[in-house]
């Protein structure tokens, strides 16, 4: 499978409000977010963080990072030794810096000899999930989705219940299940996921049957 390049759709493109035109409304519920944390001793003792820091896991032959758990903002993040972090489960980027900032404090509380700072923050993926208006006694017909649209779909029942669908021209991914529920990924910003699913909603209703 090739590797698709992320390109923003564009922030001009009109969007209908979802009550007014029936395209359901798409729902985040996750971000994957990286922050880059600035400290003036590079690389971070991970072993001796993970002894100081609260609800956090550290085991070098498992994996090269903590895994530091937090509940407001609800959200788990990985630390590196090179200061990067990765946050998933906030909702808005709001949360993700909010996050990013609250384990600054605690590496500061915790090594009042080091300096910590973050630098950066970047959203790297959005996940929303949307629900189509099936109805009583109908469905989204896969089978039907994927011989219309075989060349941008994956689409193996025997090995995931799902249909993938990846258009060509837009940076958003949905997988799309029987019941009508919609997974919408692939977005940087909310901007990307409302007008990508916007975009893609006249193609999917066609199949619920």
């Amino acid at each position: 499978m090739r590797k698709r390049k992320y390109t923003a759709l564009s922030s001009g493109e009109c969007l209908a409000p979802a009550a007014e035109d029936g395209t359901p409304v798409a729902l985040i519920h996750n971000i994957v977010a990286t922050t880059q944390i600035w400290s003036n001793v590079l690389p971070i003792n991970l072993q001796h963080t993970a002894d100081l820091l609260p609800n956090s896991f550290y085991d070098r032959k498992r994996f090269a990072a903590i895994t530091i758990r937090m509940q407001d903002p609800t959200c788990t993040a990985l630390l590196f030794t090179s200061g990067k972090l990765v946050l998933t489960g906030c909702r808005g980027w709001n949360e993700c810096v909010l996050a990013s900032m609250h384990i600054v404090r605690m590496l500061r509380r915790y090594n009042p000899n080091v300096e910590f700072r973050v630098v950066d923050n970047t959203i790297q993926n959005i996940v929303a999930h949307a629900c189509a208006p099936v109805g009583e006694g109908k469905r989204l017909n896969l089978e039907h989705f994927y011989d219309s649209y075989c060349v941008q779909c994956t689409y193996q029942p025997q090995l995931f219940p799902g249909l993938i669908y990846r258009p060509d021209d837009s940076p958003i991914v949905i997988i799309c299940f029987y019941s009508g529920n919609i997974v919408v990924t692939g977005g940087k910003c909310v901007a990307d996921i409302e007008q990508g699913w916007h975009r893609l909603w006249p193609i999917v209703r066609q199949f619920i049957v």
